[in-house]
């Protein structure tokens, strides 16, 4: 009976990966620790000794507690009920292995496990998860190997009512040291054809470009979007915190040539411009879009061959987004775009008035899409420009924009300010650079808005221009905004994301976008068109910069990362038609191109076998073939036949004889090293009384012939076999044996010199 000790072990292993995984999926390190914890200390108790079963009474109590609390997680929508549940699954877990009494639990503990890598799986696309998931499917395979042997060789000792104290280990070891290699072999087959189906129904049963399976998931508080909102309500000050979880990759491509060495990026993805202020009926000091900025579905909205938003526009810039789950329904893109190839088919609706893209529904799954754009913003202004007056604006922020240390003064000395406001537009661009100057070197950036809390009814716009001085974008684009409308400047405040050539993966040539590149910033009708102003100051102390080495290992990662997202995660049914497509197409013309070969080689080949003198060598070469492969035969059946002899078994049939010859292969090793010692057995004597004939011998040699004639016995006479472990045993005995008799033989020769 096997004694399977790597079986315990393997199930900690697979247990640690299991939740390993799921925290991963569900970003909670505290569920890692407890679950981790857990485990180790379970292990090591069992370890020890020590371990006794916690009642089932106190078992089914933890169990209850654990469901309640799922209970009232999903009624009350705080958490997804896929990862609630996955939660639950990690106390089942600890449950189970506190109460582990017999062979039902160990199976309850591998079903548990399983659950719990399926809702991982269920609610991540991680290229790390994915990877632990490819792990953890090899550990589980050998893992329920040795767990169905465990439990045949515990029916066996129930069945014959042997103790394991009482069995005699002897006849075992040889089984016991070739079952590791064994499970391993067998979990290696089945992995590969496991592999080998897994990979045949991912190629060509891909999913469907519909709804998954599960539905679409809610997304996790990591996964929304922590610095975009196309709603701005200065009203909720907090501690912005920085977060580098990344939000998309962008390809971007400058008239059909991908750009590898960019500048600065700037994605749109709304435009607010109305800015309630003091009016409560609206919402205190939030912005938001005017009624004119419609959106409509442009034609064939919900196609992903193409769809045109502008057709009389020449589009420079083309951009291809890998978008994370966001929780909003914007798309992003440079400014101006001229048309979206969405990569799955999805409703997309278009802003004519501010080039804004958005789907219908918000982005609960990762989306790809493909944007042309021209790059500049339109040159016309849809409304008058009494429209942009509509913002309630504190009469301070007015006054500041007056101030001539603000918007500047002409070559006559006369304020700017005055220009607008009179309806003279000349100005306005001058105006403009002015504030944006203004903030950025007499402002500072600072995330912490805690000081804002003390504003009471006070507008934060005008506070921060007045009296703090201080903020995060949003202040500083909405404050310029503010401050050209109060002059009748039209200006709207713009909210997506900027990323500087820092963010900018040389790798895969593209642009990692994270959520601490969320952005916001200004845009100005001067006149002739809309310009873009940032008047952010000291953005670039929002990061620390990582060490060169670092940076090319975090991008390397991060280049993984993103093509386990479009080529595996994203592969759908379009993929597999265009792989069997590019298939079919290589396969016809490896056709043609192999039917012509064979064409030309047989013509070739009818040529050349009609000589004579290439007939004859043909039948010369096969007959010397088949001579050289009968006397191979006769040689090895004669090598064979007198390694039989010296053995001891040439009384054997033949087909014993070629068998017992490789297994006493080691035997016939020890007599030709003693033979070229002069040391031979004589015919009369069994191999016992050889061995027992040499104590002359040194003892360790003595010892080694010894148990190698035991051996002899033991295969000659016995059921014993021996494996490939044992054989490189033996070979490494009779070279000690070879050795040792050497080096007695070259002190003999000193001695008598």
């Amino acid at each position: 009976m096997y004694d399977i000790r790597q079986f315990r072990p393997t199930l900690y292993f697979l247990l640690l990966l299991g939740v390993t995984g799921f925290a991963l999926a569900a970003e909670t390190p505290g569920t890692w620790i407890l679950a981790a914890g857990g485990i180790l200390v379970n292990a090591w108790l069992v370890k020890t000794g020590r371990f006794s079963p916690i009642p089932r009474l106190l078992a089914n109590i933890f169990t209850l507690g654990g469901l309640v609390f799922v209970a009232r997680q999903i009624r009350s929508g705080d958490a997804t009920p896929i990862l609630t549940i996955g939660n639950f699954i990690v106390v089942l877990h600890l449950v189970k292995l506190f109460e582990q009494r017999a062979n039902r639990d160990y199976a309850q503990l591998l079903v548990l496990s399983l659950l719990l890598m399926v809702a991982a799986a269920i609610s991540t696309a991680s290229l790390l998860f994915g990877i632990i998931f490819i792990v953890y499917l090899f550990v589980s395979l050998h893992c329920c190997l040795l767990f169905h042997l465990k439990v045949e060789v515990d029916q066996a000792r129930e069945t014959y009512h042997h103790p394991a104290d009482q069995i005699d280990p002897v006849p075992q070891v040889p089984d016991q040291q070739d079952l590791p290699r064994s499970m391993r072999r067998m979990t290696g087959l089945i992995s590969l054809a496991g592999i080998a189906m897994a990979v045949l129904v991912f190629l060509f049963f891909p999913r469907g470009s519909g709804q998954p399976l599960f539905g679409p998931l809610q997304p996790r508080a990591s996964m929304a979007l922590t610095g975009f909102s196309d709603q701005v309500n200065f009203q909720k000050i907090a501690q912005i915190t920085r977060n580098d979880d990344v939000i998309a990759r962008v390809e971007v491509y400058y008239k059909d040539e991908k750009v590898t060495h960019p500048g600065e990026l700037l994605l749109r993805g709304s435009t607010l411009d109305d800015y309630t202020g003091n009016d409560a009926s609206r919402g205190l000091w939030q912005w938001d879009r005017s009624d004119y900025n419609r959106f409509t579905e442009p034609k064939d909205a919900s196609s992903y061959q193409g769809i045109e938003l502008q057709s009389d526009v020449e589009a420079d810039w083309k951009q291809v987004i890998n978008l994370q789950p966001t929780g909003t329904n914007k798309l992003f893109a440079i400014a101006g775009p001229v048309s979206i190839i969405p990569a799955h088919e999805m409703r997309i609706r278009f802003s004519p008035s501010d080039g804004v893209l958005e789907t219908e529904t918000p982005a609960l799954q990762p989306v790809t899409y493909t944007v042309r754009s021209a790059g500049e913003l339109p040159d016309t202004l849809p409304v008058g420009r009494g429209f942009f007056t509509r913002s309630v604006i504190d009469p301070a922020i007015a006054a500041y924009a007056r101030k001539t240390s603000v918007t500047g003064v002409d070559a006559a000395g006369t304020p700017l300010a005055e220009y607008p406001i009179a309806g003279n537009h000349a100005y306005d661009h001058q105006i403009a650079a002015n504030i944006e100057h203004e903030l950025r070197t007499n402002f500072a950036y600072t995330l912490d808005l805690t000081n804002f809390g003390s504003l009471g009814d006070r507008d934060p716009m005008a506070a921060f221009l007045t009296d703090f001085k201080k903020g995060h974008c949003e202040y500083f684009a909405g404050a310029m905004t503010l401050m050209c409308q109060s002059l009748g400047i039209p200006a709207r405040f713009v909210v997506g994301f900027r990323c500087e050539p820092e963010d900018f993966n040389s790798i895969g040539d593209y642009f990692v976008v994270k959520q601490s590149d969320a952005h916001a910033w200004c845009e100005v009708f001067t006149g002739q068109k809309w310009e873009t102003f940032d008047p952010t100051s000291g953005r670039q102390a929002l990061g620390e910069r990582n060490h060169p080495m670092f940076s090319q290992v975090r991008k390397f990662f991060d280049y993984l990362e993103f093509k386990w997202a479009t080529t595996v995660v994203a592969y759908d049914t379009g993929d597999r038609q265009n792989l069997i497509s590019a298939m079919d197409l290589q396969v016809s013309r490896s056709a043609v191109s192999g039917s012509q070969n064979v064409s030309d080689w047989f013509e070739n080949f009818q040529k050349k076998i009609a000589s004579p003198t290439v007939l004859s060598s043909v039948i010369t070469g096969m007959i010397s073939l088949s001579f050289f492969l009968i006397a191979w035969f006769l040689i090895d059946r004669w090598r064979l036949r007198r390694r039989a002899k010296r053995i001891g078994i040439e009384s054997l049939s033949t087909p014993d004889q070629l068998r017992l010859v490789r297994q006493l292969g080691f035997y016939n090793d020890l007599l030709r090293i003693l033979e070229r010692h002069h040391i031979q057995r004589p015919r009369h004597l069994t191999p016992l009384e050889f061995s027992r004939s040499l104590a002359y011998l040194p003892a360790q040699v003595y010892d080694d012939i010894s148990r190698l004639t035991e051996l002899f016995y033991r295969i000659r006479y016995g059921p014993t076999r021996r494996s490939t472990y044992s054989q490189r045993y033996l070979s490494a005995v009779v070279d000690r044996i070879q050795e040792t008799l050497e080096a007695t033989d070259l002190h003999r020769e000193h001695a008598s010199l």
